[in-house]
């Protein structure tokens, strides 16, 4: 009964997984200059084909967005992601060289496939992480409620869509600098002090405004003092002083051979003076508060992304520390108010969502969200239920995303949430998911540019003549005659089964993975 049970489990998760993998950015032979996805590509492609950090390559001297200094060119995105994902793109490239007959021209070749795979592999990285760290803290802990949890966060969109955006790598570094921590403060473990200083210069390489990340050390030991009567001192340990040493020579060595110096603040890459002071001073004290207070709603609950709907874990690190108020001035509560400042900050800052899917400034503070909600879970059970069920929404909300007009991000400038011109904004998202819910196009473009669809329609494909599949499809009334889906249909048959099947055993095994293996030998001690 039990295996019976695991097997429906695995197919369930499988389906959910192939669901929110689209296909809309995978459809290419390669990223494409100039965004900021293809950026973090760049670097990518540097460590992984040339060996070197020289982005002549690369990057052409026409590129609109670069960062020079002393005939020295690179990319304005930094460049963390790029040195997690290379390893995917090198075995993608090695494969396309030497085992692929089209040589790697071809939509989807083996490189970016393998390298849109990395994201997903980081993002689930990240869970193991994160599930594991809870283990570690004796906290309550089901395995599937987390895994909703985490992936209504929004980060989901980026490790399965958005794949060569950073925000699956900063949750993943984060994730697992928080275990590391947990297991250096709980058991003294050598490795893990080894680990952290090496973790700290990746997590900041992949997103070099995330200065908090130098706080979670601190905060999970505040955690593990709490739960366990241990005293590790992580400061005057010897392996730790070692390897702070050397990751401070790789980061110098690094960031000297991208940029030429030793870069600290990240505004000089992409050329950016703007700062906070500067837009606080505009206005008189009851202005600022007035307008710090407004943002701070319409981030908790605004129609366009607010977090309370969309990123509900995110919502529920920031109010449990707040609720907490009797205990708000304890070291441990400001520290974890310093993260969610300094990410909130930059959304004020900016005045905008991220011209992408959610807050994503703010996916960052995922992991340490979830070490807050599961800390305080038997104090609120009831707030901890709501999140779970706030979290089935977000979810939807991700796979409703685009479906609709409702749903769509605008492409010419219009008047964003916080009463600025912008890019790529829709202030009617939430309202926007709940009226896509009662269209039926909606369901049909997530099934057809998930992997679900491209499963149902490579094998009709492979069984069936093409103009025969566009016949029956007709008889039934669906609109065969658009263009977006007869050149989906063509690519479809261009591309290999071995592709098809690399996709299907990459989402299988991790669906095995969560359901059989995850919490194996993570009895609570």
């Amino acid at each position: 009964m039990k295996n019976k049970k695991n097997v429906l489990n695995i197919v369930l998760i499988f389906f959910i997984l192939s669901l929110f993998f689209r296909i809309d950015f995978r459809f290419k032979n390669s990223v494409e200059c100039c965004s900021d996805d293809y950026d973090y590509f760049s670097h990518a492609e540097t460590i992984a084909l040339d060996g070197d950090f020289d982005y002549s390559n690369q990057l052409t001297t026409d590129h609109p967005y670069t960062y020079s200094k002393d005939n020295k060119i690179a990319p304005v995105g930094f460049p963390g992601s790029g040195m997690l994902s290379s390893p995917f793109l090198y075995v993608g490239n090695l494969i396309d060289n030497n085992l692929n007959s089209e040589n790697g021209k071809e939509i989807l070749n083996y490189k970016l496939l393998f390298y849109s795979l990395s994201s997903i592999f980081y993002f689930f990285m990240g869970y193991i992480f994160i599930f594991k760290s809870l283990v570690e803290l004796n906290l309550r802990i089901k395995k599937y409620q987390l895994l909703l949890i985490y992936s209504g966060s929004g980060v989901t969109y980026f490790a399965f869509e958005r794949f060569s955006m950073t925000h699956a790598f900063e949750v993943f570094t984060i994730s697992l600098l928080i275990y590391q921590s947990t297991n250096f403060f709980k058991n003294k473990s050598k490795w893990s002090a080894i680990f952290i200083p090496l973790i700290l210069t990746i997590s900041f390489f992949v997103k070099m405004s995330n200065y908090f990340i130098f706080l979670i050390p601190l905060i999970t030991k505040f955690l593990v003092i709490e739960k366990f009567d241990v005293k590790n001192n992580l400061t005057k340990n010897f392996y730790f002083i070692l390897s702070t040493l050397f990751s401070s020579g790789l980061y110098a060595f690094i960031s000297t051979n991208i940029y030429g110096k030793i870069m600290l603040n990240p505004q000089e890459v992409y050329s950016s003076n703007i700062k906070l002071n500067d837009v606080i001073g505009q206005n008189n004290y009851f202005e600022v508060v007035a307008d710090l207070f407004n943002v701070f709603i319409l981030i908790l609950f605004g129609n366009e992304f607010g977090i309370f709907w969309v990123s509900p874990i995110i919502f529920s690190g920031i109010f449990l520390t707040l609720y907490d108020y009797k205990k708000l001035f304890k070291l441990k509560n400001i520290l974890i108010l310093v993260c969610f400042a300094q990410c909130f900050g930059i959304v004020y800052l900016w005045k905008s969502t991220g011209a992408s899917y959610g807050f994503r400034y703010l996916y960052a503070l995922v992991p340490l969200s979830i070490l807050v909600l599961y800390s305080k879970n038997s104090k609120l059970p009831r707030f901890f239920n709501l999140i779970v069920l706030l979290s089935i929404f977000s979810n939807l909300a991700i796979l409703f995303f685009e479906t609709t007009e409702q749903t769509q991000l605008a492409m010419n400038e219009q008047v964003n949430s916080f009463g600025v011109m912008a890019n790529y904004a829709e202030v009617n998202y939430v309202t926007g998911v709940i009226k896509s819910f009662f269209s039926l196009n909606s369901y049909l473009i997530i099934f057809s540019t998930s992997f679900v669809g491209v499963l149902f329609f490579k094998l009709l494909i492979t069984i069936f003549d093409i103009s025969y599949i566009f016949d029956v499809l007709q008889s039934l009334g669906l609109p065969t005659d658009n263009s977006d889906f007869i050149k989906y249909i063509e690519n479809l048959s261009l591309i290999s089964v071995s592709k098809i099947f690399t996709i299907t055993l990459f989402l299988l095994l991790f669906s095995i993975y969560i359901v059989a293996f995850i919490d194996k030998g993570t009895k609570r001690k």
